[in-house]
């Protein structure tokens, strides 16, 4: 017998699609599988970026390395680099979720 798929459609925004686009990107999911492990109750990992290994692996170096001035400013602009790379765009990008309201208010 013959596996029938079966559509479910939904209206989104432009910003909302690109918003799911972009975290079904960043899961390394299709769009489609994104929103179905969503609707099912799972909640996809997000895949670190290279970007996470390359700093791990500069602070791999510095943490072998002898204590010294040169040492911890070296370490102090990896935390930099690293902030700016990894943290603060996420942080920019982040909104806290509001239902849309729909329905009858509340008012009566």
């Amino acid at each position: 017998m013959k596996k029938q798929d079966i559509r479910i459609v939904a209206r989104v925004t432009q910003k909302e699609k690109e918003r799911i686009s972009d975290l079904a990107k960043r899961c390394g999911l299709s769009t489609t599988e994104y929103l179905r492990q969503r609707a099912l109750g799972y909640e996809p990992k997000l895949t670190p970026p290279d970007a996470l290994f390359h700093f791990c692996e500069r602070l791999d170096v510095l943490i072998e390395q002898p204590f010294s001035a040169e040492v911890n400013a070296a370490a102090l602009t990896l935390l930099k680099d690293i902030s700016a790379e990894l943290i603060t765009p996420r942080k920019e990008n982040m909104r806290k979720w509001q239902p849309q309201a729909f329905g009858p208010s509340e008012d009566g």
